[in-house]
């Protein structure tokens, strides 16, 4: 059995390899962000060749080559490495990312902190951010949310902002925002976004109510943005253009002054499927997540194949009359589905229709 050397125990060679590694690790210099890195850096899908260890391991590896050949490589010390954080996505969470609504953990308030512009040595990388649309429901216009996938280089916030000039993948969805949306920037102090876009967008909303719909989306997308991706626990949101507060067009709310989300019953769709995603290819069993705001927390669900109904049930939300998480599973054979989750209509018909939210999806 070996047993450990004793440091007057080394040999020559050992000994200028032991001193050639402490040299190296003696020219890095952890930051005050260094525990938040290594988080961020070990939940993202980060080749492994990537990582800090790997590359402190490569760099020990060149050191030690150069110590065996006979001479020790020794940095200047105006050569410290540096390390760029890449951001991360977190997966999709059934209830709302809004911290006052689904209680999520965020970074908590921060003095300031921007989201600006990629700067060069930023990376493109995907991300997951919640973004909000509108669907005709049988109250009228309501928000609804998918989670989308995006490549970009941008910092969380201001990539989900400029998704609401993107098509929604659910046909039944639609955005009042123009395509192309060009947002410069999103700036998180205290608890209020700050918007700003190149220019004012001209909102695709024939009436006033369209348009406060409209200011709702950028709202509730901003805000669950950044308790998402803990960019801080902002809960307003204001538009300003070239530096300078913006008054909102077409009769929506003056977003110039901070604003804050309407009244989820108010504004929100009151069901809603998170997964399967519309489209998505997933492997049985199918778990259905979602939310919704139901009487006694009771939803009812069918799933159709050529629409015909093969299944159907009832799922208990986690609470009544609030958003509130739902999940169940189905038991499929290989095909394409349509899953319909809806309210349950305990005014036998004498009240307005109930909502309900539609997903199709293929089982392998």
């Amino acid at each position: 059995m070996n047993t450990p050397h004793e440091p007057d125990e080394f040999s020559p060679e050992e000994q200028r390899l032991r001193d050639a590694l402490h040299h190296a690790a003696g020219q890095v210099h952890p930051g005050p962000d260094g525990l938040a890195q290594i988080r961020r850096r070990t939940a993202a899908s980060i080749p492994w060749w990537r990582t800090p260890v790997a590359v402190g391991l490569a760099g020990a590896t060149v050191v030690a080559a150069a110590v065996i050949a006979g001479g020790v490589a020794v940095l200047g010390d105006d050569e410290s490495p540096v390390v760029t954080a890449d951001s991360t996505s977190t997966p999709p969470e059934s209830t709302d990312p809004m911290p006052a609504e689904s209680g999520a953990a965020t970074s908590g308030n921060s003095p300031t902190q921007t989201e600006g512009e990629p700067t060069e040595q930023a990376d493109v990388r995907t991300i997951t951010v919640p973004v909000y649309y509108v669907v005709d429901t049988p109250a009228g216009l309501r928000l609804t949310r998918e989670f989308r996938e995006v490549e970009s280089a941008a910092p969380a916030v201001t990539t989900a902002v400029a998704q609401l000039g993107e098509p929604p993948l659910d046909p039944d969805y639609r955005t009042l925002w123009p395509r192309g949306l060009d947002v410069e920037s999103t700036q998180v102090e205290d608890d209020t976004i700050d918007v700003v876009f190149a220019t004012m967008p001209e909102l695709e909303a024939d009436s006033s109510e369209a348009a406060r719909m409209a200011a709702q989306q950028l709202i509730y997308t901003a805000t669950a943005a950044a308790a998402m991706h803990d960019a801080g626990s902002a809960t307003t949101v204001q538009v300003s253009v070239d530096g300078e507060p913006a008054a909102w067009p077409q009769g929506g709310p003056d977003l110039a002054d901070p604003a804050g989300r309407a009244d989820p019953l108010e504004v929100r769709q009151l069901v809603q499927i998170d997964e399967p995603g519309h489209g998505a290819t997933v492997a049985n069993p199918v778990a259905v997540r979602g939310s919704g705001a139901a009487f006694e927390a009771t939803l009812q669900w069918e799933v159709r194949s050529d629409g015909d109904v093969v299944d159907s049930g009832t799922v208990t939300a986690e609470e009544c009359c609030t958003m509130s998480p739902f999940e169940f599973e189905l038991d499929l054979e290989p095909g394409t589905y349509e899953v319909v989750v809806s309210e349950i209509d305990v005014s036998g018909g004498e009240g307005r229709a109930p909502m309900s939210d539609t997903k199709t999806f293929t089982v392998q």
